[in-house]
């Protein structure tokens, strides 16, 4: 047994003990009466001899249960426990995942979330009465819920009050939180004289649904020495990874639809899939899946080495829709995370993008830029028309009139908000540069999973000579060569950035014009300006292949003479949200998934979607262990042991001896 309160029993044990052992030396000054007869007093007759205030001490079983009875009650004043678990931490940091895999329910009717909120307490529970715990939650950002407290009920109202939300998990964030936050503590409360602090203990309560840990690098503390208690058990699960809505290129008011879906669980699954356009069901398919996994598989199985059967691609009929709407792909199916049973996209009325092209001379991608099967207003100028260009020209407020700009083989830092592509140069902003020219080096990978290579076979693309380009660190690189990125993308604050590191037509050392490449006399080219002017184009999934992840910000465009706007969120919730004079909004609320409805808003661009599409999130498998950094760390699985409280118990004994004391004094007092 210990004590969470050991001078509490030392306390009550001086005050109360000495004082009663005083008592029974103590004699009682008694008054003389005469009566007739002590026969009936031979019980009292030893109190009667009274020559002194004191007399020796003697056996006196009433002693012995009065004792008893005082060290009972000073040992429950000290709030005693057995130890289950441990106890001499001074700085505690509890990691609790608030992610959509821990709104998983279990067995019990609990979810996820609520078992690890539990757990936390308990952590709390046994701490030492002066130990200090801070409380950090992690979803796709990590937020100090408590900051370092010793007050434990406040430190559980605040676990208490943890949200659950349908983002996605980092846990980079959070460790370098909880590093930051133990450091200035260490170095707040050590003394120059001893630079040797105890370190502090963290508490990590999670399903282990990482996307980054292996990305960790923890300084201040050691992986091995996270506490990780795995939560959950269930892997029943079937998840939209994507959805896809474009319309057809020679007839664009009809409109194909089509969803990814993936069985992560160990048992075949056969579901409808529902199709529903402005709440209103268009169709509905029925979906049969293999399992994901076999009973023996671990929990990270790569998507390439998944079974057969168990990711599908469920098509819709072709609908005939020439407005602006949401389409929305639904999964009739009761499994273990619901965040991932439907999809959004945002289909926009078929119109032509109004397109700049700002080139020297090429015939070949303004030939492109010109067929009827894109949907494109093109207009052309050359650099130096561009350069000194008015703003009346260019800019409709603060951004470009034009939806996409096209460079072909010029740099320049003349950039108003809006949506760039750039063929053989970069714009000239921060982070971003083009080297020397690499011409020994072939097309070595490619994201064919991106929106911009949808049905483009980059296999076959073949470029003798390329830039060597400097890219910001958050550019999504799309196609690499063996040693530099030759497709990239990235944004900043308002506008977006496509910057391609070749061009089709170069120069030679006279001067004379040559094809860089064959590519753009294919047809796989044609699809390549499609999606890339549809992407730039559509700000915020416009097209279905863009979507917005849990807790990403949404960058919005609002009427000019809008003061404020309201954003209409699926959970039924309204933020208003101020436009500080400025044509375009950063909202951030997105941690729901579904439609957000901008009001008043741009046309075409008052509605966005916001989806999980993610595969380790909904891969729900709870992980036995977790890779953080280099080092594989495992989880414990289970509740967490409970220090068990042994004051009631000590209560109840003093209960007990009290009850005896009292039957022995009245027997001797009566008897």
């Amino acid at each position: 047994m210990s004590f969470l309160s050991a001078q509490a029993v030392a306390i009550a044990a001086a005050l109360t003990i000495p004082p009663l052992i005083v008592l029974y030396f103590l004699k009682l000054k008694r008054t003389i009466r005469l009566v007739p007869s002590t026969l009936l007093w031979k019980r009292a007759v030893e109190d009667l001899h009274v020559n002194s205030p004191f007399q020796r001490l003697r056996a006196s079983i009433l002693l012995l249960l009065q004792l008893l009875i005082l060290i009972l009650a000073a040992l429950a004043l000290g709030k005693p426990f057995w130890e289950r678990a441990a106890k001499d931490e001074k700085t505690v940091l509890i990691l609790i995942d608030q992610s959509a895999s821990m709104s998983v329910v279990e067995a019990d009717g609990r979810s996820r979330l609520d078992i690890a909120k539990e757990e936390a307490k308990t952590c709390v529970d046994n701490m030492d009465e002066d130990s200090r715990v801070m409380v950090i939650t992690l979803c796709d950002r990590a937020t100090v819920t408590s900051s370092f407290d010793n007050d434990k009920r406040a430190l559980k109202r605040k676990i208490d009050e943890i949200e659950q939300t349908q983002s996605t998990t980092s846990l980079v964030e959070a460790a370098s939180l909880a590093e930051a936050h133990a450091q200035q503590v260490v170095i707040a409360d050590t003394e120059p004289s001893k630079m040797k602090p105890s370190p502090a203990t963290v508490y990590l309560f999670t399903d282990g649904r990482f996307n980054d840990a292996d990305k960790v690098a923890l300084k201040k503390f050691k992986a091995e020495e996270l506490i990780i208690t795995r939560i959950g058990e269930r892997d029943d699960n079937v998840g939209v990874l994507s959805v896809d809505a474009r319309r057809s290129y020679d007839r664009p008011e009809l409109v194909s639809v089509s969803a990814t879906i993936r069985n992560f669980g160990s048992t075949p699954q056969n579901f409808d899939a529902v199709l529903y356009l402005d709440d209103n069901v268009l169709d509905i398919q029925t979906v049969q899946l293999t399992p994901g996994r076999s009973t023996d598989d671990e929990a990270g199985v790569p998507l390439g080495e998944l079974p057969p059967g168990s990711v599908g691609v469920c098509a819709f009929d072709e609908i005939e829709f020439g407005g602006h709407g949401v389409i929305e792909i639904a999964l009739r199916i009761d499994d273990a995370l619901k965040a991932d049973n439907r999809g959004w996209t945002v289909i926009e009325a078929p119109h032509h993008i109004n397109l700049l092209l700002v080139t020297p001379g090429n015939p070949f991608l303004a030939k492109v830029l010109t067929l009827d099967a894109l949907p494109l207003k093109t207009t052309t100028m050359s650099p130096y028309e561009y350069e000194e260009a008015s703003d009346e020209e260019l800019l409709d407020g603060e951004r470009s009139k034009y939806d996409v700009v096209i460079f072909d083989g010029h740099s320049t830092d003349r950039l108003p908000q809006g949506n760039y592509f750039f063929w053989g140069a970069v714009p000239k902003i921060e982070a971003v540069a083009a080297g020397e020219v690499i011409d020994d080096e072939v097309i070595f990978n490619w994201d064919d999973t991106h929106p911009i290579l949808r049905y483009v076979a980059a296999e076959n693309i073949s470029v003798y000579e390329w830039l060597r380009l400097q890219v910001p660190s958050d550019a999504v690189s799309i196609i690499d060569g063996q040693t530099s990125t030759v497709l990239t993308y990235f944004t900043r604050e308002a506008s977006q950035f496509l910057v391609c590191a070749f061009r089709l037509i170069v120069e030679d050392q006279q001067g004379r014009l040559l094809r860089n490449t064959w590519w753009f006399t294919s047809v796989d080219f044609v699809v390549f300006m499609q999606n890339a002017t549809q992407f730039l184009a559509s700000n915020v999934a416009t097209t279905g292949r863009k979507s917005l992840s849990p807790g990403e910000p949404a960058t919005l465009p609002i009427p000019e003479d809008a003061k404020e706007v309201n954003v209409h969120r699926p959970d039924n919730r309204t933020d208003r949200v101020p436009s500080a004079g400025y044509q375009n909004i950063h909202y951030g609320a997105t941690r729901a998934v579904g439609a957000y409805r901008v009001d008043p808003g741009v046309t075409g661009q008052d509605v966005f979607a916001v989806n999980l599409f993610d595969v380790v999130e909904s891969n729900v498998l709870p992980a036995e262990k977790l890779e953080i950094g280099a080092e594989s760390v495992e989880a414990r699985s289970g509740e967490v042991k409970v220090n068990r409280p042994g004051w009631g118990y000590l209560l109840m004994a003093m209960l007990v001896v009290l009850l005896a004391e009292w039957i022995v004094y009245n027997m001797r007092v009566f008897v």
